[in-house]
C-alpha cells in the first residue's frame, strides 16, 4: 500500500497542474452544493419555526382552487373568530399599506419610517412568540406595541427598550386613536424563513370592525389539537359567512383556511407574504447534484488517465502477494480521501464567501453553523461520491492482462478512449442544458424589467415622505422650490409609491348596472403630464380638479374604456363609497405599475379629488433631458433637508424602484447563471486534465508527425477534433432536454419570451469555443516542441 501511495504522490507531483485543477474542481463543486443545499433547506423548512406549525393557518377569501391569497374584510374575521369551534385562538393580521412615520425622542424629533402590523392581543399566542422581556398582555391596552429583540437593540442601543415609547408622527388608520406606542414586550427574533418576520406589532383599533365589504386585512388561526384543516373548513363553511360578505357580481369566493406551510410555495399575494417557486428549487437541487456528478466524472477520468503509470506498480504488488481486493480497497480509499479533502476545502471557500458577504443574491443569510445538519450531510455525500468515483477505476486498474500492463498503452486503447468520451459527453450535455437554461432565464428577466410600461420612466426620481411631512403646506413649499431649479422639468404626487408594490387599492365602479374593478390612485392634477402618460381620448386633469367633492374628477387607462365603453366626460356611480360619483374627463394609455408576473390587467383610475383622500406622500421629479444628474440630485437632497429636516430623505430612480419587484427573479438568475458557469468550468477542468495526459502519452506520435512535416495547426486539430465533435453532438442531444426544462419553468409567467433558436446555437458555439481555447492553450507547447526532444524522451 505504501508503494501505491508513493506512486500516486509521484504522479500528482509530476502532473501538478492537472491534479490541482481536479482538486479545485471538487472543492468548487462541493462549495456550490453546500450553498444550494442551504438555499433549498431555507425554502423547504419555511414556516416550520412555530410551535406546532401544522396547527397554524391563514384565512383566505377567494374562488375555490385559486392560487391567490386575498385580503379579507374585518367583519367576517371577527365573526369567524367567535363562531368557529375548532379554533384555539386567532388574530387579525392588518398590514400597514403604507409606511408611517415614528420617532423615539420627543425632544429631538428625528423620524424613521416603519410599517407596523395591527393585530389582536392573541396574536403572540397564536403563532407562539417567545418573549425575552415583558409580554403580550400589555397589548390589551390601545397604545402599546411589541417589538423584536433585534429591533429593540436598533432603536434603543442602551438597552432600555421595554417601557419606552414610539411616538407617532401623523396618523395610522389602523390605530386611529393612538398618538404613541408603549413597548410592552420584546420577543425573540424569528428566523428569516417565516411569514411573520416583522419587527413591530401594534393592537388593532376599531377601524372597519363591522365592515363586511372592504378587503384590507388578513387573519391567522391556531387550530385546537386534533382538529384538521378539512374539519376547520367544514366549520367555516357552516357559518355561511360568505353569504354576508361583499363580492363582485361574477365572483363566488369562499372562506377557506390555508395551512401556513402551504403559503410559501402555493399562494401569491400583494407582497405581504413571501413566496417561492417550487420549480426553481427543483432546478437548483438538480444543478447541485449535476455539479457533483460532473466533478465525480472528472475524478474518474483523472484516475483512469493515471492507469498507464500505475499499472506496473499494481502488477508488482500482485507479484509480491497483494490481492485484488486489497489493491482495490487502497485505490478506493485514495479516491475517498481526495474527495473528502475537496469537501474540507469547500467549507473554507463557503466560509470565506459568507464573511466577504458576496452571497447576498441567494436571498437569505447563509451560515455553516445554522445549517450544520445539511453541511454534515454534504460530507456524507462527499464520502459516497469518493466511493462511487473510486470503485470503477480501482476495479479496472487491477484487472488488466499482464500483456497490456507491459505495453502500458491502456490510456490510448479504444476501450479507454470510449469510456472517457462517454463521460465527457455527459458533462457536455449537462453544461449545454444549463447554459441554455441560464440564457432563457436572463432573457425572461430582461424582458420583464425592460418591458414597455406605458410612460416615460427615464430621468424620473421618486422621493417618499410620510407622516406630517406630506402636508399640503409643506409639499407646496417644496414644489415651488423644486420648480426653481433649471434641471427640474416638473414634480407630481401620488398617495402610493407606484412601481414599488404588486398591487394597490381596488374599488368598484358601476356603469350600466355592471360593476368594474379598478386601481384608484390619488394624484396631483399634473401627474399624467409629468409621468409622460399620453392622453388618447378626452382631456387630462386640470389644476382646479383637486377641490374635494362628492363628484370625483378622474382620468382612466384605455383598458377601462374597452371594458365599459364609458364616454369621456361621462358621470357614473363610484360603487365603493355611498353617494359618491365620478367623472372620467379622459383616457390615457395603459400603464403598468406592477410586475409582469402579477399583472392582472386591472385598469388604473387616476383621481385628483377622492372623497376619502390619503396624503400625497410620494413625489415624482422629472429631470430635464440633458441635465447633469449629480447636480439635480444634490439640489433635490438640499431641498429635502431644508423643508423636511426631521425626515429621512428617500430618493430612488424609478428604474431602480421598479426593479425591486423583480429582485427574487434577479437573484434566481444569478444563482442559476453562476452555478451553470461553474458546471461548465468544472467540465472544462476535466477536459484540460485529460488533454495534459493525452499530450504526454502522444509525445512520440507528435514528434514523428513533426518530422514528416505536420504543421502546428495540424497537430492542434489532431488533438481538438474529437472534443469538438463531442461538444457539437452533445449539444444536439441536450437541446430537446433544455427546451423541455425551460418550457416548464416558463409556465409560471403570464408573459413569456419565445424560445429562440439562436440561444441554443449560441450555447453550442460558446461550448465549442471554450473547448477549443482550452485544448489550444494546453497543447500549443506540445505542438511547437522540438521533435528531437520528444523522440529522445521516448
Amino acid at each position: 500500500m505504501r508503494t501505491i501511495l508513493r506512486n500516486l504522490f509521484y504522479t500528482l507531483q509530476r502532473f501538478r497542474l492537472a491534479s490541482f485543477l481536479n482538486l479545485i474542481g471538487l472543492s468548487a463543486a462541493f462549495a456550490a452544493f453546500i450553498v444550494i443545499m442551504m438555499k433549498v433547506s431555507y425554502e423547504r423548512d419555511f414556516d416550520t419555526c412555530y410551535d406546532a406549525p401544522e396547527r397554524i393557518a391563514l384565512l383566505n377569501y377567494a374562488e375555490k382552487e385559486s392560487p391567490h391569497l386575498m385580503a379579507i374584510p374585518r367583519g367576517p374575521i371577527e365573526y369567524l373568530l367567535q363562531q368557529v369551534p375548532g379554533l384555539e385562538c386567532g388574530s387579525i393580521y392588518g398590514p400597514a399599506w403604507r409606511p408611517i412615520s415614528l420617532y423615539t425622542d420627543p425632544d429631538n424629533k428625528r423620524c424613521f419610517y416603519e410599517q407596523p402590523w395591527a393585530v389582536h392581543p392573541d396574536f403572540a399566542r397564536t403563532i407562539g412568540l417567545e418573549f425575552v422581556e415583558g409580554g403580550a398582555e400589555g397589548m390589551r391596552q390601545p397604545e402599546s406595541a411589541i417589538v423584536s429583540e433585534s429591533y429593540a437593540r436598533k432603536l434603543f442601543p442602551d438597552g432600555n427598550a421595554l417601557g419606552a415609547y414610539l411616538y407617532l408622527d401623523g396618523y395610522n388608520w389602523l390605530t386611529p386613536e393612538a398618538t404613541k406606542y408603549r413597548i410592552c414586550g420584546i420577543f425573540r427574533d424569528l428566523p428569516e424563513n417565516c411569514q411573520f418576520k416583522n419587527d413591530l406589532y401594534v393592537p388593532i383599533g376599531p377601524t372597519q370592525k363591522d365592515d363586511w365589504g372592504s378587503q384590507n386585512f388578513y387573519a391567522v388561526f391556531r387550530l385546537k389539537p386534533g382538529v384538521s384543516i378539512d374539519e376547520l373548513n367544514r366549520q367555516i363553511a357552516a357559518t355561511k359567512a360568505e353569504e354576508r360578505t361583499w363580492h363582485g357580481k361574477d365572483h363566488r369566493p369562499v372562506f377557506t383556511a390555508v395551512p401556513i406551510r402551504e403559503v410559501y410555495y402555493n399562494y401569491t399575494s400583494w407582497g405581504h407574504f413571501k413566496g417561492g417557486s417550487r420549480s426553481v428549487s427543483t432546478l437548483l437541487t438538480s444543478i447541485a447534484f449535476l455539479i457533483i456528478v460532473i466533478a465525480a466524472i472528472n475524478l474518474i477520468n483523472f484516475s483512469t488517465a493515471l492507469a498507464p503509470m500505475r499499472m506496473r506498480s499494481i502488477n508488482t504488488q500482485k507479484v509480491l502477494g497483494s490481492s485484488n481486493g486489497e489493491l482495490r480497497r487502497g485505490l478506493t480509499a485514495e479516491s475517498v480521501c481526495t474527495v473528502v479533502l475537496g469537501w474540507l476545502l469547500s467549507l473554507g471557500i463557503v466560509e470565506i464567501l459568507i464573511r466577504l458577504k458576496v452571497l447576498s443574491f441567494i436571498g437569505f443569510t447563509p451560515s455553516l453553523l445554522l445549517y450544520k445538519e445539511y453541511v454534515l450531510l454534504t460530507g456524507l455525500v462527499a464520502v459516497a461520491v469518493g466511493l462511487a468515483a473510486g470503485l470503477y477505476p480501482a476495479w479496472y486498474m487491477t484487472s488488466f492482462p499482464p500483456a497490456l500492463v507491459l505495453k502500458g498503452n491502456y490510456a490510448l486503447s479504444g476501450k479507454g478512449r470510449h469510456l472517457r468520451q462517454s463521460l465527457i459527453s455527459f458533462q457536455y450535455i449537462v453544461s449545454f442544458a444549463l447554459m441554455v437554461t441560464a440564457g432563457f432565464i436572463a432573457l425572461q428577466n430582461h424582458y420583464m424589467r425592460h418591458r414597455e410600461l406605458g410612460f416615460d420612466q427615464d430621468q424620473l426620481i421618486v422621493a417618499r415622505l410620510y407622516g406630517n411631512a406630506a402636508t399640503q403646506q409643506r409639499l407646496s413649499a417644496f414644489d415651488t422650490k423644486m420648480k426653481s431649479y433649471a434641471e427640474v422639468e416638473g414634480v407630481a404626487y401620488s398617495d402610493w409609491a407606484l412601481g414599488a408594490s404588486e398591487g394597490y387599492s381596488t374599488y368598484g365602479i358601476t356603469y350600466r348596472n355592471e360593476e368594474h374593478i379598478c386601481y384608484v390612485i390619488h394624484v396631483s392634477p399634473n401627474f399624467c403630464r409629468v409621468m409622460g402618460i399620453p392622453t388618447v381620448m378626452g382631456t387630462d386633469l386640470q389644476p382646479g380638479d383637486s377641490v374635494r367633492s362628492r363628484l370625483m374628477q378622474c382620468v382612466a387607462t384605455e383598458s377601462f374604456y374597452k371594458s365599459t365603453q364609458l364616454p369621456a366626460g361621462a358621470i357614473t356611480d363610484f360603487t365603493s363609497w355611498a353617494d359618491v360619483q365620478m367623472q372620467v374627463r379622459g383616457y390615457v394609455s395603459d400603464v403598468l405599475f406592477t410586475s409582469v408576473k402579477s399583472s392582472t390587467g386591472i385598469p388604473y383610475l387616476f383621481c385628483a379629488n377622492p372623497f376619502y383622500s390619503s396624503p400625497l406622500s410620494t413625489a415624482y421629479i422629472r429631470i430635464q433631458a440633458g441635465s447633469d444628474i449629480d447636480t439635480a440630485l444634490r439640489h433635490i437632497r438640499q431641498t429635502l433637508d431644508e423643508y423636511f429636516p426631521e425626515y429621512p430623505a428617500e430618493l430612488t430612480f424609478f428604474d431602480e424602484l421598479y426593479g425591486r419587484l423583480y429582485q427574487q427573479e434577479t437573484d434566481q438568475q444569478q444563482l442559476v447563471t453562476l452555478f451553470s458557469l461553474l458546471a461548465v468550468l468544472i467540465s472544462l477542468v476535466g477536459v484540460f486534465g485529460l488533454v495534459i495526459f493525452e499530450a504526454e502519452h502522444r509525445r512520440k506520435e507528435i514528434g514523428v508527425r513533426k518530422v514528416y512535416g505536420a504543421s502546428t495547426a495540424q497537430i492542434l486539430w489532431m488533438f481538438g477534433r474529437s472534443y469538438l465533435v463531442l461538444a457539437v453532438a452533445s449539444s444536439f442531444i441536450a437541446a430537446p432536454i433544455a427546451w423541455y426544462g425551460v418550457r416548464q419553468w416558463q409556465q409560471s409567467f403570464t408573459e413569456q419570451v419565445p424560445l429562440s433558436p439562436w440561444v441554443f446555437a449560441a450555447a453550442c458555439l460558446l461550448l465549442v469555443t471554450i473547448t477549443l481555447l482550452t485544448i489550444t492553450v494546453q497543447n500549443y507547447r506540445a505542438a511547437t516542441a522540438n521533435p528531437i526532444d520528444s523522440l529522445k524522451a521516448e
